[in-house]
């Protein structure tokens, strides 16, 4: 094995001790305090090897807990985990584990319309408030049918 470069690996392992970090975060943050790319891959491979960095389970936790916080639905917790440099296949992965069928998508999008702090509005507001939150079509279209308007809707 090629010898890590102490001053990076140490880094890391500061910087996962603060927080749980994603393998594309905690490249960004080690390459941006200049350490060459050569030392923080191998310091990455080094960290994942022992699971001290797993993509896969913190995608999960990422998922199960701020995103669904936020009132996020599945398309949505998608993007945000793909935004953070989670592998595309581990994304779906761990928004699978949080909407294991309809019935949890329609429960996180009747609660996140309940949260919202206007109400749910009218139709086209609250069902665009649905869509930016992540909610596939159908289910913002159930929702909208079970919930009574005022004559706009």
């Amino acid at each position: 094995m090629v010898a890590l470069d102490k001053k990076c690996h140490d880094k890391a392992q500061r910087l996962l001790a603060l927080r749980p970090h994603f393998k594309a975060e905690l490249a960004q943050k080690l390459e941006a305090r200049g350490f060459n790319e050569q030392d923080v891959e191998q310091t990455l491979e080094h960290l994942e090897e022992r699971g001290w960095l797993d993509d896969r389970r913190f995608a999960i936790e990422w998922a199960t807990g701020p995103l669904v916080r936020k009132g996020y639905g599945p398309r949505r917790m998608r993007a945000e985990l793909e935004r953070r440099g989670v592998d595309g296949d581990i994304a779906e992965a761990a928004v699978s584990a949080v909407y294991e069928n309809v019935g949890d998508e329609l429960d996180a999008a009747r609660r996140a319309l309940e949260r919202r702090s206007k109400g749910p509005g009218d139709r086209a507001a609250a069902g665009r408030f649905l869509e930016r939150r992540g909610f596939s079509t159908g289910v913002i279209l159930t929702i909208l049918d079970e919930i009574e308007f005022d004559s706009d809707g």
